[in-house]
């Protein structure tokens, strides 16, 4: 059984995917986790602290991709295909829409721009690693493209989440395949 505070994390997480960070309250978690607005309080002061440990937490149970995909040796463009794809699984697949996912990357830079930088310099160097013993193992080559392995890391890391913030809805997997596609084509030997 989960406790109160896994609970009530679970149950922000899909208000938040639902009706956006402005919309959502303590209040309107509290009914969807049936745990008391008095109880959230002392666990999460604000609204934007209980926001912070939802990033948190999706960016902790991310962290177990990360770790596995940094000590892979599998093919690199499937493995980092997979790894970004299940990366931006919320944003993709679990909000609702455009506005919502736009409402939720604007809160995130606004209330947890800290936890998000962090998180992103460490997958960039590990996506780093795996380029360069791509580029050692000469299964790869950047020389196409002119372009460092750390700009080129920034690149495949960030991408997908400019999709989220576009108003189009169409299959932002289809698009990442697409793009992983792109990528390995302009670096293949």
């Amino acid at each position: 059984m989960p406790s109160s505070r896994e609970k009530i994390l679970t149950c922000a997480t899909e208000c938040f995917f639902q009706h956006g960070y402005i919309a959502a309250n303590i209040s309107m978690i509290a009914r969807y986790s049936q745990i008391s607005r008095v109880t959230i309080h002392k666990q999460f002061r604000t609204k934007e602290a209980l926001f912070r440990a939802v990033v948190e937490k999706y960016i902790s149970d991310n962290n177990v991709l990360l770790q596995d995909y940094s000590q892979s040796d599998g093919d690199f463009w499937a493995e980092t295909e997979a790894f970004i794809l299940k990366r931006c699984d919320g944003l993709f697949e679990e909000v609702s829409s455009s506005l919502i996912r736009t409402d939720l990357l604007h809160a995130g830079q606004s209330h947890c721009n800290d936890i998000i930088t962090e998180n992103e310099i460490e997958v960039r160097k590990i996506i780093s690693l795996r380029v360069s013993k791509e580029l050692t193992e000469n299964r790869m080559t950047l020389s196409k493209i002119d372009i460092t392995v750390e700009a080129f890391a920034r690149i495949i890391e960030s991408a997908p989440f400019g999709l989220a913030l576009s108003s189009l809805e169409e299959d932002n997997q289809a698009f990442v395949k697409q793009l992983m596609k792109v990528f390995k084509a302009s670096t293949s030997i």
